[in-house]
């Protein structure tokens, strides 16, 4: 993993924010699930996607028409995650086509996988922290419209108020071991 990548999501304030959450929730998993299912149908897009990104890797917490290896597990590298991109810098991260994009074109996802199209909103807490984003993704290239990434950011801001709904079960002494922060 890059480490320059590793060190750049790593920060304390955004991980502690991350485990202040159930993500392991069933009803927001449901939550997700159907504000994915919806961002998908409005955006016309095959697969939409809430997503958790770490200091090195992406866990999907939400997820509608996921194919391929997204299907079989959790998630994934964080070096590979498009949406690494849209956490560290706060915005909207917008590719219409990840094969002629120079900073994807090599992406793993892109070269085995075909995904060409990414819009992604973050998920910034009421705190400013960036859990991770929400985002559209396809097998073809797309130009995205800036009411579709309007939507995207309104989407963002229901998923964050989903999360905010399920605080974690744990005392703030305990940390999951992927929320390891020593």
């Amino acid at each position: 993993m890059s480490t320059l990548l590793h060190h750049r999501l790593a920060g304390r304030e955004r991980l502690e924010a991350l485990a202040r959450y159930d993500v392991d929730d069933p009803h927001l998993k449901q939550q997700l699930d159907a504000i994915a299912m919806r961002t998908a149908m409005h955006l016309h897009m095959p697969t939409a996607l809430t997503t958790l990104v770490l200091d090195n890797a992406t866990l999907i917490a939400g997820a509608h028409g996921v194919d391929g290896w997204m299907r079989g597990g959790p998630g994934g590298p964080a070096e590979w995650s498009f949406c690494a991109q849209t956490v560290l810098t706060g915005e909207p991260y917008i590719v219409t086509d990840a094969s002629r994009d120079p900073m994807q074109c090599t992406n793993p996802v892109v070269e085995l996988d075909g995904l060409r199209a990414y819009a992604g909103a973050p998920l910034i807490t009421s705190s400013g922290q960036v859990l991770g984003a929400h985002c559209v993704i396809d097998t073809a290239p797309h130009v995205f419209s800036e009411d579709e990434i309007a939507e995207l950011q309104a989407a963002a801001t229901d998923v964050v108020v989903a999360f905010e709904q399920h605080p974690s079960r744990y005392s703030t002494e305990y940390r999951p071991s992927f929320f390891n922060l020593d």
